[in-house]
């Protein structure tokens, strides 16, 4: 057991040394992640309202999404931080052939709120479907817990309904 601690101490002190030499050196041009470049994979931005924008009780948001075609549907979802519920809005999303999207959301009451873009799966999908359904015929969007598995969330910001 001493000889490990003995080993691991000497391996922790020559990385020491070494990046004291030779610090690491940061990459000649910046990184921009560019999801879209990434076959198969669902991406999405909300570029229109930023984050901590104070809202009405309607606002049009817009973004882009690259990678939302067969298996997935992109959904916008409104996270209540006061009543701790998610509100899907009317979906799925169009989205246009150049990956722009926009559409009108409401919010409820005033307070703080999420407007995240979901990549929802087949199963995913027929929830929300059935829940825009059942809240359409009783007249009550009550949303929804949790949101469905199946969803990844792909972007988000936080806004204040005045």
């Amino acid at each position: 057991m001493f000889g490990v601690l003995m080993e691991n101490k000497t391996a922790v002190m020559l990385i020491k040394q070494n990046l004291s030499k030779s610090p690491p050196q940061p990459f000649p041009m910046s990184f921009v992640h560019q999801p879209e470049y990434i076959p198969g994979i669902p991406a999405a931005t909300i570029t229109t309202p930023n984050n901590s924008t104070r809202v009405e009780n309607r606002v049009f948001v817009k973004g882009t999404a690259q990678n939302i075609e067969g298996e997935f549907s992109l959904w916008l979802v409104l996270y209540d931080y006061n009543a701790s519920r998610h509100y899907p809005q009317d979906g799925p999303v169009a989205i246009s052939s150049n990956g722009q999207w926009g559409m009108n959301v409401s919010f409820g009451s005033s307070g703080r709120y999420d407007i995240t873009a979901l990549a929802a799966d087949k199963n995913a999908n027929e929830s929300l479907l059935l829940y825009q359904a059942a809240s359409e015929s009783i007249g009550d969007y009550s949303g929804l817990p949790a949101i469905p598995s199946g969803c990844i969330t792909l972007a988000s910001v936080t806004v204040s309904r005045t």
